[in-house]
């Protein structure tokens, strides 16, 4: 349904029996199929989006399954299926006889306690096998809350199964590059350049500057105007967020045409928006949002009444820095806009810094507030912590000290609100602490209790209005992104082995994970220690290879690989350089 309330589109399915033997009758309302041999189902489905005819649609698609057998229609399926999921391989170990337990046992003896690293390994590939499921390179539109599947219960809430912006969209794309299905994102890119239109009227008409802007949700028709609700309509720097995929995909393919073709324009008109539309603090001097929220939290104000929205949230601070310079690297990558670049310089000057709270925690707010609901299951704010990379262990310690403390305080809260993306959140979060303990715990925590017997994620019943628990894709997706970021990050100039390795997954082998430069790496590790890292590229390229404490700059030649072993880093006592140890 439109956001109109009053149009929409049309859905045609349409069914072919193909039948081997027998004889089939036909009532009005039912095929009956005797003494047949066999029988193959075909069903097709279409819609009237972007100007299609339904029914011709289905004749179409049909009309292509004719002359084919079953045995050949489910060959072709496999053999598109495997082309994208055998891209990766991955093996944490296994428990004993697991292959001959039926999944759902296994989830729920995962649940008590048994360990099963080889349930998480398939938790993850089935992250990926709904990534390449749902989401084409010529899909109509990108993954929605529910994925492309709908069991009538998302939809008829008020949250509708659309795209939700505030984070749920971006997490079911957090696994596609470093999961080695690149291609996946096509869809959301399409989607957010048809969002550029009228992002532009809505900056135009609500706030009376140029570039474009969206909130917190957004539909096939390019909704952009705020929500209708406070604590959540208001979160101007939506567009931001979802737009960083773009720029992730540019990291993880170094594609310089999509870079200047398709980035570019719509980060730019992005940043023009919002140096036109922060304003000044009074006080300090600083450039911020607002008024906006973080969502979908609350605060309580010095008179102790519950307020949502305030001017600078540090979710707000955390996405106009990452816009700000991104822009800024592109111009110095194409020698493009420099005045515009020195306008944006100025700007980036100005923002808010981090604060850390009485409580020793990352402020979500520019003031100190005290949070009304200490359980909530945003952590918005944390953001700098992943997917960006403006706090970390090594760069910022206090801050990653802080972003703990914020961890910490809100999952110890009572009934703290463990949704399904929540807790995924938390595997990520965790993992670029490099706690490999407390992201194994999470992962199984979002396993076990957040995930239905058929390892589909769901969000909790009496979370966001829900009365029963409800299948949303996001919590398989960025949960499986996050068992990657424990095996492997590429943050900054870094390419990270083994960064948050729990005891669980001792011994183990990954082949295919894709990492930021166009790299790709395959691990091999036993009793905790790896054994060797085989990095390749299409392009070739410099990048800093980091084990533990030890970094060794490489050298990957175009369509080469080098090989590195433990050996390779214990050579060097501590963080340097070094050659590449084998170029093939």
């Amino acid at each position: 349904m439109h956001s109109d309330g009053k149009q929409g589109v049309e859905v045609e399915c349409c069914a072919r029996l193909l039948h081997v033997g027998g004889v089939i009758t036909s009532g009005e309302e039912h095929l009956q199929i005797n003494n047949a041999d066999a029988v193959t189902l075909i069903v097709a489905i279409a819609t009237s989006y972007g100007g299609h005819v339904p029914e011709m649609d289905c004749a179409k698609a049909l009309q292509g399954t004719t002359s084919k057998s079953y045995a050949e229609l489910r060959r072709n399926h496999i053999a598109d299926h495997q082309t994208l999921f055998r891209r990766v391989q991955i093996d944490l170990g296994s428990r004993a006889g697991a292959k001959r337990i039926p999944t759902d046992q296994r989830r729920r003896s995962l649940e008590a306690g048994v360990s099963d690293p080889g349930l998480c390994a398939l938790f993850f590939q089935y992250g990926r096998y709904l990534t390449s499921a749902g989401s084409r390179a010529n899909s109509p539109l990108p993954l929605a809350l529910q994925g492309i599947w709908n069991d009538g219960l998302a939809s008829s809430m008020g949250w509708t199964d659309d795209f939700h912006l505030d984070i749920n969209t971006e997490q079911n794309y957090w696994l596609a590059e470093v999961g080695n299905l690149t291609e996946s994102q096509l869809p959301l890119f399409t989607l957010i350049e048809q969002m550029i239109g009228s992002g532009r009227r809505t900056a135009r008409s609500l706030y009376g500057v140029r570039g474009w802007v969206s909130h917190v949700v957004t539909n096939p028709w390019g909704y952009t105007a705020p929500g209708w609700g406070l604590g959540w309509g208001i979160f101007v720097t939506s567009g931001i967020w979802i737009s960083l995929q773009m720029w992730e995909h540019f990291r993880f393919t170094q594609d310089i045409e999509f870079l200047r073709e398709r980035v570019y324009p719509v980060l730019k008109e992005a940043a023009e928006f919002f140096i036109a539309y922060m304003v000044e603090h009074p006080k300090h001097g600083w450039l911020v949002t607002g008024p906006s929220d973080s969502p979908e939290n609350w605060f309580r104000t010095t008179s102790g009444a519950e307020c949502s929205e305030s001017m600078g949230p540090t979710c707000d601070r955390v996405l106009v820095y990452a816009l700000f310079s991104i822009c800024l690297e592109i111009q110095g990558r194409l020698a493009i806009d420099s005045s515009f670049g020195s306008e944006l310089r100025r700007a980036r000057e100005k923002l808010p810094p981090f604060q850390i709270g009485h409580y020793g925690q990352l402020q979500e707010w520019l003031e100190d507030f005290e949070e009304a609901q200490p359980n909530h299951r945003h952590t918005s704010h944390l953001i700098a912590l992943y997917p960006e990379n403006q706090i970390s262990p090594e760069k910022t310690p206090e801050l990653a000290n802080a972003a703990r403390v914020t961890l910490e305080r809100r999952i110890n809260q009572p009934d703290w609100e463990d949704t399904e993306w929540s807790r995924a959140n938390l595997v990520n979060y965790y993992a670029r602490l490099w706690d490999g303990e407390a992201a194994h715990r999470h992962l199984v925590g979002l396993i076990g209790k957040a995930t239905e017997d058929n390892l589909l994620t769901y969000s909790r019943g009496g979370v966001a209005g829900a009365t029963q628990n409800i299948f949303a894709v996001d919590g398989n997706t960025a949960g499986a992104a996050g068992l990657a970021e424990m095996l492997l990050q590429s943050q900054g100039d870094f390419l990270h082995l083994l960064p948050a390795l729990p005891v669980a997954w001792s011994d183990g082998r990954v082949s295919g994970l894709c990492a930021r430069g166009g790299f790709q790496v395959d691990m091999r590790w036993r009793s905790k220690r790896l054994i060797s890292a085989t990095i390749s590229s299409k392009r070739g390229g410099t990048c800093n290879v980091r084990y533990r404490s030890t970094v060794l700059s490489i050298r990957v030649e175009r369509g080469g690989k080098v090989c590195l072993t433990e050996m390779s880093f214990r050579s060097k006592e501590s963080v340097g350089t070094h050659e590449p140890i084998v170029s093939l």
